[in-house]
């Protein structure tokens, strides 16, 4: 088979047929580089300077299209202006900053984490516009330098464009941090009518964000990720499938029928970690195209999920960032090679970590990691 370019390779595995070779991705919203790592590896690779940070207020902060080359990416991405749902604003306690909703975060290395909901003591619904302030979607500062990259990356280069999700947390995540996890299951089980005010709001503002993110340059998206939202714990979901679809549901599909509304042929990611397998058929109910990661764990049977759903879905990740990516390269080769045996067959796979490649991953692991996919994954797979 003849080599296709970046774009033809994604698309071709995306649609459900097998291209030259697995695709390759590292960068993407819940599968970036943390900053320590970052700067390793443009002192290993000699490109001089970093980048200017695209965003503040987190660990992963810089996207460097010239490690993405070294590595052999397909994908390269594009960013909003910033995210509502950054803590850049200071507080008396240095450790702890406000994001636009005013909302704190508190440093837990290396991640910042929401402490404190601003809503945990709301009573009733009128409560959730009245203690909290909303940031405006409409703002045109969100979509600042979008369509000058999106539309570079389009005419000028042959890879295969993603959009970024517009906040880090879904609708269930965003809800849990302004009201913290525990009160808002009760309110899920106990209080449906604040629980849905509440995820409604939230909704809202995250399908002004996609509007003003389509409008702007939906042109030239051929993937757009929704923020994360995770549904699963080690080894069950965390809510019911009923909870799921009668509260959460509705609401994505809301998010995914807005973006579908600017372009229908759009591909759509969601990222849930965890053992999500009782919901991938809500997944295609919904119109998602991709699911990343396919956490890989005991609870997970990756090669069941893929049969079952594999005709229908495609999955980006699935490789192990706790225990292979930190371990030995004979660990990183063996992981890679696994994950292309079970889920690239077919098509439908984009080889990725499961998650944010962090600061205890050695480069030497990051590099034989796609080297490993370079050398194992040429179509037909005969590992």
């Amino acid at each position: 088979m003849a080599e296709m370019t970046s774009y033809e390779r994604v698309m071709t595995a995306l649609n459900h047929q097998e291209p030259d070779r697995v695709p390759v991705a590292i960068g993407g919203g819940p599968y970036g580089i943390v900053d320590p790592l970052y700067f390793e590896m443009i002192k290993y690779f000699g490109l001089g300077e970093p980048v200017a940070p695209f965003r503040s207020g987190h660990t992963i902060n810089y996207m460097d299209d010239r490690v993405l080359e070294k590595l052999g990416g397909d994908i390269r991405y594009v960013w909003m202006n910033g995210s509502p749902t950054s803590p850049h604003y200071p507080t008396d306690d240095p450790d702890v900053f406000l994001d636009e909703f005013g909302q704190p975060w508190k440093k837990t290395y290396p991640y910042y984490s929401a402490v404190d909901g601003i809503l945990g003591d709301a009573k009733r619904v009128d409560d959730i516009d009245s203690m909290m302030k909303w940031p405006d979607p409409s703002d045109p500062k969100w979509v600042q330098g979008v369509r000058e990259r999106a539309k570079y990356l389009k005419e000028e280069t042959d890879h295969f464009v993603s959009a970024r999700m517009v906040m880090s947390h879904g609708i269930y995540q965003m809800a849990c941090d302004l009201r913290n996890m525990d009160q808002f299951m009760i309110d899920m089980a106990m209080d449906k009518t604040f629980a849905g005010a509440l995820l409604e709001r939230v909704t809202d503002t995250i399908i002004g964000l996609s509007k003003a993110y389509m409008e702007e340059a939906g042109e030239y998206f051929d993937m757009i990720e929704l923020p994360g939202d995770d549904y699963g714990a080690n080894n069950n979901l965390i809510m019911s499938p009923r909870m799921f679809r009668n509260q959460i549901k509705p609401h994505i599909k809301r998010i995914v029928d807005t973006i579908r509304s600017y372009q229908p042929d759009i591909k759509i990611m969601l990222h849930s970690d965890g053992m999500i397998a009782p919901l991938m058929q809500d997944m295609i109910d919904l119109g998602v195209d991709v699911v990343h990661p396919l956490e890989p764990l005991p609870s997970m049977n990756l090669p069941e999920i893929k049969e079952k759903y594999g005709d229908r879905l495609s999955f980006l990740g699935a490789i192990d960032i706790s225990h292979a990516m930190p371990g030995t390269i004979d660990e990183v080769i063996a992981e890679a090679k696994l994950r292309i045996s079970q889920l690239a067959p077919g098509g439908g796979y984009i080889l990725a970590p499961a998650n944010h490649m962090q600061a205890d991953v050695p480069l030497e692991n990051v590099i034989a990691l796609y080297e490993t996919a370079r050398k194992f994954g040429t179509y037909p797979i005969r590992i």
